[in-house]
Order: C-alpha cells, then sequence, then structure tokens
C-alpha cells in the first residue's frame, strides 16, 4: 500500500488547526502520515497540535522558524517518506473522509492529480469554478494554461491536489522564499517540468477565505514580489530550454505567455488593492503601474501585448486582458487607473474572483 505524505504548515491558527488535522486523520486510506510544521506560533497552535498528535499515531509534530509557508512545506517535504504528497493549510480541510482514496485511484501513470474546491465566506460554502472547463484539454496549449492558472485557477494552489513525490524530487522542485503566491509558481515549475494531470469531478478541499491571510493583506511594495516571480519563471524557462533543448517554439510561447500572463494581472490585482487600502487613491495606482511598467522583463511583454492575448480562449478575459496590456504599453495609466476604480467601486472585480470576497 503506497504511502502519503500530508505536510500541514500551521503559522496562528488555533481557531482552525483542530479541524484541518482532524479532516486529514480521519481519513478512510490508512497509509498516511501527516508532518505538521509548527512555524513559530504566538497563538495556542502548539498545544492544539501537540494534543491532535497525542490523539492520532500518525501525526507528527515539528517545531522550526521556517518563516514562510512555502519554507514550512519544504521542511515537512524534507521529513516525508511517502510515495505521493498533499498540501493543507492549517485553517482549510477535506471534505469527507474518502478524499486521499479517491485521489489515490487516479494517480496512475500520471504526476498530479488535481480535485474541485469550495470556498468558505461567512459561515458559507460557496462553490468554486471547477476544473472541466480545461482538464479535457490538450496540456501543452495555451487553453489549458490559461484556465489552469488564471481563469479558473485550480492549477495554481499547492492544496486540492496529490502529487507524485519522485515527480517533485526529479524536477528539484521546491517552494521558493516569496512572501506570498509561492504555490502559483510551485506549480508553474511543475507545469513547464512537464507534469502529466489527472482531474476528478468532486469537491475535496474547503478553502478558508481569511483576511487576515498574506495574500489578503495590503502590500505598498507588492511589485517587487510579482516581478521576481515573474522574472524567476521566465529564468527558469530560459535556463531549461538551453540545458535540454526541450522544448518545441510552441511550447516556448505557450510558457511565455504565462509570464506575460503573470505580469498583466499582477499590476491588475495590485493596482486595485492600491486603491482599496492606500491613502492615495488614484494618484497611488497611476504609480504602481509606472513602476510596474518601468520593469525590463515588463517592457518586453508589453512590447507585441496581442501575441500573448489573441490566443486567450474565454472573449472576456481577452478583450480586458488585451485592452489592460495595451493602455499599459500606451503609457495611459490615468485612464487604467479609473477603470480599475470603476471595477472596485461597482464590485466587478468580486464577480472576477473565485476566491474573492462576495457581496452580502
Amino acid at each position: 500500500m503506497e504511502k502519503v505524505s500530508i505536510i500541514v504548515p500551521v503559522y496562528n491558527a488555533a481557531e482552525y488547526v483542530g479541524k484541518c488535522l482532524e479532516s486529514v486523520a480521519l481519513q478512510d486510506y490508512k497509509n498516511i502520515e501527516i508532518i505538521v510544521v509548527e512555524d513559530g506560533s504566538d497563538d495556542e497552535s502548539p498545544d492544539v497540535c501537540k494534543e491532535y498528535a497525542r490523539r492520532y499515531d500518525n501525526i507528527k509534530v515539528y517545531h522550526d522558524k521556517c518563516g514562510t509557508a512555502g519554507a514550512a512545506r519544504n521542511y515537512g517535504m524534507s521529513k516525508a517518506a511517502g510515495d505521493y504528497v498533499m498540501f493543507v493549510d492549517a485553517d482549510d480541510y477535506l471534505t469527507d473522509n474518502c478524499v486521499v482514496s479517491e485521489l489515490i485511484k487516479k494517480m496512475e501513470n500520471v504526476d498530479i492529480v488535481v480535485g474541485n474546491y469550495q470556498r468558505l465566506w461567512k459561515n458559507r460554502l460557496l462553490d468554486a469554478s471547477k476544473n472541466s472547463g480545461f482538464a479535457g484539454l490538450n496540456m501543452n496549449s495555451v487553453d489549458f494554461a490559461f484556465g489552469g492558472f488564471f481563469s479558473i485557477g485550480t492549477l495554481s494552489y499547492a492544496w486540492a491536489k496529490l502529487y507524485r513525490k519522485s515527480f517533485l524530487d526529479s524536477n528539484k522542485i521546491e517552494f521558493g522564499d516569496y512572501r506570498y503566491a509561492e504555490d502559483k509558481i510551485y506549480n508553474y515549475f511543475c507545469y513547464i517540468a512537464g507534469a502529466r494531470y489527472a482531474f476528478i469531478d468532486k469537491k475535496i478541499y474547503v478553502y478558508r477565505r481569511n483576511e487576515q491571510s498574506v495574500s489578503n493583506t495590503y502590500r505598498k511594495d507588492g511589485d517587487k514580489d510579482w516581478m521576481r516571480i515573474a522574472q524567476d519563471l521566465q529564468d527558469k524557462i530560459d535556463s531549461l530550454n538551453y540545458e535540454k533543448k526541450q522544448y518545441s517554439q510552441d511550447e516556448i510561447e505557450n510558457y511565455e505567455s504565462i509570464v506575460a500572463w503573470t505580469i498583466y494581472f499582477a499590476a491588475f490585482f495590485d493596482g486595485k488593492m492600491e486603491y482599496e487600502y492606500s491613502t492615495g487613491k488614484i494618484r497611488a495606482v497611476i504609480n504602481l503601474l509606472k513602476r510596474y511598467a518601468s520593469y525590463d522583463l515588463t517592457k518586453k511583454y508589453l512590447k507585441n501585448p496581442l501575441r500573448y492575448t489573441k490566443k486567450i480562449p474565454a472573449l472576456s478575459y481577452k478583450i480586458m486582458l488585451g485592452g489592460f496590456a495595451f493602455l499599459m504599453k500606451c503609457n495611459m495609466y490615468l485612464l487604467l487607473s479609473l477603470g480599475i476604480k470603476l471595477l472596485v467601486d461597482c464590485h466587478i472585480d468580486e464577480r472576477l474572483s473565485d476566491t474573492g470576497r462576495k457581496e452580502d
């Protein structure tokens, strides 16, 4: 019976981690080790983790000040003895006790099995978009990449997946030292390394929308983090292609489209955050967009934005993202900032986001 390692990074999650660990410990698949990495919490999280380790023999708790969720997951991977790996965040939980069993059934001749998920927002469970929107497409296609990482986004998250550990090890895929979005680039690296995917049409994971999480926190210098992610992805594509000559021209264009989309979405997302939380409002958004446009990598992907947006399958995204990139290219920052203001004020951005806020 193949072994599954489930890694749970914990930081200040005393209110939720018990439900998380219970959902994992009660899985009907029995060959599971649960690796809890307690990351120097200053609430009661360490005590809760110790209590669950006393209750269940397969829970091991490690205390280490890793500093980020990615570093904590890497630490957990260094302790993992499983053939397969799952990542579960401490404030989330699995939907029922047969999740692992059903993922294992699909883990034949593939490297990653992906399930669907639900959002928990204000005590309501809301269904996210299903992976069936792209799962049947050619995995090397633009449609698959855009659906998987952006419009639907299921591929972007470390959770709601089962990974083949030998695939991660052989391709030396680790979480980077990023303040946020470390799971997105982790899965980018899996994709460009040629991961084989399978999908199950079942909601296996509940993602808790936490207003205090890093991804929902305003960051004045968010452009530095996103552009570092985009540059690291570009460097990985360049190095793999140079070392192995493994990519066709179509594949390179597909992978570089992901870099372009990451920059376009990041500039929009950070512009939205800037408008919502900064004191400068429109002027602050304009300055942020100018900073994004000043990076050499951004300049590369703004030379011909149509090249990277014309193949986007959904017309609404093609128009929105293509228009945004074109206006960035033309330095029309005021018009873009007013457009962001309209989207936020009219709550249009919330309806575009799978894990975003919902109106009461």
